[in-house]
């Protein structure tokens, strides 16, 4: 064998070396992406839709790869079973109640399934159905977002046809704006609600300084506030008031009760005010009775001064002078 050969057959030694070394280093890299030198347990989730998830895309927990899609197959209509191949041991960080959901790996990248670990105590074994989150259907978001579309069309088309009112002074706003009838009222209204604000700011302090004076003031009304014997003296003199106005009536019925008697002509005083020849007579009568007591006083003055009688008048005044004399002197020892 020659060197030449030897070179060769050195080369093709060294390249079948190196293609079985990166062949091996490529199989424990795509085993160990699918768990394929890893121990692992499966469990499953049911979504309505899965949006493109196939088998082979990863499993998240926490923002860390725990496993891949196993299976992806469809059992019902609107049922959609996956099952999961997760890394021996992260089923410790995941509870019975946890939750799966399918998202994307980056904005355009593949679908992905995320685990949300949950709170119960018991954590979750081989086999267990773990709750889904379905997506929702892009279809939907596009009708969604094209009714949204629709409606943010027409709000725009409402807010321009709004300003043009407003900016052309129609309506409320408008009318505000563009100082119209509207806006000449209301600046009235204020205008009448600040003066009445200041009218009854004015009586208010003038009512506190009536009160003030009907407080600390001299007067009728401030003694009865004060005072209260004032207080029960103007009782007192009001029940007066109406004990004379009781007393007044009674009086009243009384003359009414005499009048009616007056003008009855068998009573002698009606006969009096009504028979005018009967009153005459009445006078003379008087008449001639003072003009016999008269003659009767002459008759005495004549009887004092006659010598016959004088001495009895003589002892009369006497007696009386004495009687008059002890009276004075019991009244000045009194």
């Amino acid at each position: 064998m020659d060197e030449n050969e030897t070179k060769q057959r050195l080369k093709l030694g060294a390249f079948v070396a190196g293609g079985s070394v990166l062949f091996l280093i490529a199989v424990l890299f795509i085993g160990s992406a699918s768990n394929f030198f890893i121990k692992t347990f499966v469990v499953s989730a049911i979504f309505k839709n899965v949006e493109g998830l196939k088998e082979g895309d990863k499993v998240w927990l926490s923002g860390v790869q725990i496993g891949v899609v196993k299976t992806v197959r469809i059992i019902h209509v609107g049922e959609v079973v996956v099952n999961l191949s997760l890394r021996e041991k992260q089923n410790e960080f995941i509870r019975k109640n946890a939750s799966a959901s399918i998202g994307s790996d980056g904005l355009i990248g593949n679908k992905i399934v995320v685990i949300q670990p949950g709170d119960s105590r018991a954590i979750i074994q081989e086999a267990d159905t773990l709750n889904a989150v379905s997506p929702a259907d892009t279809q939907q978001l596009i009708n969604i977002a094209k009714e949204v579309g629709e409606n943010t069309r027409s709000l725009t088309f409402d807010l321009k046809t709004i300003s043009g009112k407003i900016k052309n002074g129609q309506g409320v706003i408008g009318e505000l704006l563009s100082e119209g009838a509207f806006a000449k009222d209301l600046r009235q209204t204020v205008t009448s609600f600040r003066i009445s604000g200041e009218n009854m700011a004015r009586a208010s302090s003038e009512i506190s300084a009536v009160a003030e004076e009907m407080k600390h003031g001299r007067g009728l009304v401030p003694a009865l506030l004060s005072d209260t014997s004032y207080v029960s003296a103007f009782k007192k003199t009001i029940s007066n008031i109406k004990k004379v106005g009781v007393n007044a009536a009674t009086i009243s019925k009384s003359i009414e009760s005499i009048t009616t008697k007056m003008n009855d002509k068998n009573n002698s005083v009606g006969v009096l005010l009504a028979d005018t020849a009967f009153a005459h007579r009445i006078q003379m009568i008087i008449k001639n009775s003072e003009s016999a007591s008269h003659k009767l006083d002459e008759n005495m003055e004549a009887l004092k001064h006659n010598f016959l009688t004088r001495g009895y008048f003589r002892r009369q005044e006497k007696k009386e002078k004495k009687e008059k004399e002890k009276l004075n002197e019991a009244k000045g020892q009194k």
